[in-house]
């Protein structure tokens, strides 16, 4: 699929992706491009944003196994419900990645007599090892469930090649390549358009903060097979199905939501609102019997939690300052202005008071300052997140709103002959 866009893409107009601008724009121009060879359309700007956005969710995700029982209409719905999240907080993208890159990177290690690669641990946390006894599925096999049942003697460590885990992705170096290249290009046009001093949209901007994004997602899942849809077979060795838990009859889709949203309501409702992000962050633990591992999960991170949080920051802090690069634009009004700067703020700022937020609950837990440390889970938990969604909601909509108004120079093309040394 990105393929295809991006050939499409390519033939419309090689140039006409965005760039970004460091003079001030004057939006009370008329909005003409003098050369006609060289001007693209507001329909050219938002096509090629809209692409390259796409790529950046829906093809950079690579999620986990789906279970037997989930019917192709299902996977795609909760596929388009990570897309949603990413649209509006794509760093808890890069905390489910960092977290799944660090823990495969251990798993191969730990396995390393074994022949693991870091592919064969991305493989174990997508959920690819299922229980059977006979050809009856009992439950996925975690990381840890593995290990134990292997060293019990109950299942023959299983065998599988690094080729074979890559025969059963849908991804391979050439179409990941392609994706990389892609969001690269669109990169590298937003750095020329900066060095030839031309305006930069603020959907540009936006765009071009998932295209750095997605650049770092797919450096952490390069090793990570991708839309794997059947997990390898395990056979319990010496035992029936009675030895082992078997894995609990399950209802069908609407249910299961109703369920879930009704156990959401009754334990956490004052959090219901941002629980789907609460989730994507602490990641999710297998529950006994399961056939496939929450959309999240990425196993115990270890020690190394507060060194993925940390790093994961650093990411988000460096997504919400490419939206300040829009600080000094010229907007078509005051509040705009203001409501684009404080956004942009919020997304900014809020990660690292997060994280020092969270560090200071896992500080005082040690001495239960009871109120206190409410106040903080609260702010930390639920008032931050709303903040911060709030923000990320607001930017996107301002980004479409604002092609309202655009300077003439936003729909100049870049000159890449410029860049050519001639004499």
């Amino acid at each position: 699929m990105s393929v295809a866009l991006a050939f499409y893409y390519f033939s419309r107009r090689l140039e006409g992706v965005q760039a970004l601008p460091f003079v001030e724009i004057n939006r009370c121009t008329t909005s003409i491009c003098d050369d006609l060879s060289n001007c693209r359309t507001t329909t050219d700007i938002v096509w090629s944003c809209l692409t390259t956005i796409f790529t950046c969710t829906w093809v950079a995700i690579h999620p986990n196994i789906p279970a037997p029982y989930e019917s192709s209409f299902e996977i795609g719905l909760r596929r388009f419900g990570i897309v949603i999240m990413a649209l509006i907080a794509p760093e808890f993208v890069i905390v489910w990645a960092l977290r799944q890159w660090t823990v495969s990177r251990r798993l191969a290690k730990e396995h390393l007599p074994e022949g693991w690669t870091q592919t064969h641990g991305f493989f174990a946390l997508m959920g690819g090892f299922m229980l059977f006894s006979g050809d009856t599925a009992l439950y996925t096999l975690s990381p840890e469930k593995l290990n134990e049942l292997s060293k019990d003697g109950r299942i023959v460590f299983p065998k599988i090649s690094r080729e074979d885990i890559e025969d059963k992705s849908k991804g391979d170096i050439i179409s990941k390549g392609f994706v990389i290249i892609q969001t690269s290009w669109f990169v590298l046009q937003c750095i020329a358009r900066g060095v030839e001093r031309l305006p930069i949209t603020e959907l540009e901007l936006v765009t071009l903060a998932f295209a750095v994004l997605n650049l770092a997602t797919y450096a952490l899942w390069w090793n990570k097979p991708l839309n794997i849809q059947r997990p390898f077979a395990v056979q319990l060795s010496n035992g029936s199905p009675d030895q082992v838990v078997k894995g609990a009859e399950v209802p069908g889709m609407f249910r299961r939501a109703m369920q879930q949203i009704t156990k959401t309501w009754a334990d956490t409702r004052i959090l219901l609102p941002i629980m789907p992000f609460a989730v994507m962050i602490r990641g999710g633990n297998l529950k006994t019997g399961a056939k496939k591992v929450p959309s999240f999960y990425s196993s115990d991170g270890g020690d190394n939690i507060w060194t993925i949080a940390l790093a994961s920051a650093a990411i988000a802090v460096i997504f919400g300052a490419i939206h300040c690069i829009a600080w000094s634009f010229d907007f078509p009004s005051h509040q705009k202005m203001i409501l684009w700067r404080t956004c942009a703020i919020v997304i900014t700022c809020l990660p690292v008071t997060l994280l020092l937020f969270g560090k200071m609950v896992d500080v005082l837990d040690d001495y239960y300052l009871g109120i206190f440390e409410l106040v903080l889970l609260f702010f930390a938990f639920y008032i931050f997140p709303i903040f911060y969604i709030f923000a990320r909601v607001i930017l996107l909509v301002e980004a479409f709103t604002l092609l309202k108004s655009l300077p003439p120079g936003a729909f100049q093309t870049v000159q890449w002959t410029s860049f050519i040394p001639h004499v």
